[in-house]
């Protein structure tokens, strides 16, 4: 969503008008779920993709008749048999993508993308509601909901669907006949689950950049400042600690992820032990078999539970065999997609 959203104000900087396409509903085995985005440029090349095929490529078409209507396209789809061959999907899927316009010379709407913008770069909790006909009609009507209930946009909506929205799933599609018929598009904004790395080494360097591809807000600790760097990590918020025993009050909580891939064992275990004591969602810890259960032994000497030793995932990552860093932080990556997917 954030690239989504910087490369809509970068086209309307440029004075240039897109369309945005938006998976509202799919079932079977269509390629994208439903929130999924792309744009289209009036040259008809596309940023982002809803999963390519002839899915993708109907949309691009169906974009010709919006840039020229200015109007809202709402299109089902259907795609099976030879259609699906020809696409990514094994068999076939079906269901609505949304086209709207985004004009450049609009201030109201832009403004609406510039505050979801400010608030997916600032990690912020938001909703951008767009008001559409599903057969054209009124130009599109947007607006941006922040966390603490202020509404930026053209759209007017009442406290108490403000109120019932913030209870609504990530994307949702709301009918209402309060609006003459049209339908809402509500999309969360959600603030990026916090990823902290323990350890600025080769494998830190790579799992942080990959973090951040997959839109991880990462936090790096180390005690070497030649390590724990912008430089190193342009993206990361940055901590250099005295050592691994005198670790900040961090803000760790239910949804925090954490991975140790500090330079030792010894690191590894002073790390670990204090992580045990946090309510984070998901820990991993970088080693052999070897090594981790020497560490298990020393913290159950210590007295931590097996149940507490069972919360952490180590050896660190899918099996994948990986042995370069890079191939070793995509292991990395790799589960902790997996385990975001469980977050409620």
């Amino acid at each position: 969503m954030r690239e989504i959203l910087q490369a809509i104000v970068d086209a309307h900087a440029g004075r240039e008008d897109l369309v945005m396409a938006t998976i509202i509903d799919n079932v079977g085995s269509s390629p994208r779920s439903a929130g999924t985005k792309m744009l289209i440029k009036p040259d008809l090349s596309i940023i982002g993709t809803i999963g390519g095929g002839k899915l993708e490529a109907n949309a691009i078409l169906a974009a010709k008749e919006v840039f020229q209507s200015k109007k809202s396209n709402l299109f089902h789809f259907i795609l099976n048999g030879e259609d699906a061959a020809k696409s990514d999907m094994i068999c076939g899927g079906s269901g609505d993508v949304l086209l709207v316009f985004l004009p450049w010379d609009d201030p109201e709407t832009t403004l609406v993308f510039e505050k979801a913008l400010d608030a997916a770069v600032g990690n912020q909790e938001g909703w951008l509601i767009t008001q559409f006909r599903e057969n054209g009609g009124d130009t599109n009507k947007f607006c941006f909901v922040d966390k603490q209930g202020e509404k930026t946009g053209n759209l007017i909506i009442n406290g108490e669907f403000l109120s019932d929205m913030k209870g609504t799933p990530d994307q949702i599609a709301i009918h209402s006949d309060l609006l003459l018929n049209s339908e809402i598009l509500v999309e969360k904004i959600k603030e990026r689950s916090k990823l902290y790395i323990f350890g600025g080494g080769h494998v830190a360097k790579e799992t942080a950049r990959l973090a951040d591809e997959v839109s991880f807000e990462t936090i790096v600790l180390d005690d070497r400042a030649e390590f724990a760097n912008k430089e190193r990590f342009p993206n990361s918020k940055i901590m250099v600690v005295p050592d691994y025993k005198s670790l900040p009050d961090l803000p760790i909580d239910h949804q925090s992820f954490v991975v140790i891939l500090t330079r030792g064992h010894l690191g590894d275990y002073d790390v670990l032990k204090e992580m045990l004591k946090t309510d984070a969602f998901y820990i991993g810890m970088i080693g052999s078999i070897h090594k981790r259960d020497l560490i298990y032994e020393r913290l159950l000497n210590e007295g931590v539970s097996q149940k507490e030793i069972d919360r952490v995932h180590s050896p660190i990552g899918l099996p994948i065999n990986g042995e370069t860093p890079t191939e070793i932080a995509i292991s990395i990556i790799a589960e902790l997609i997996l385990e975001r997917s469980k977050l409620k």
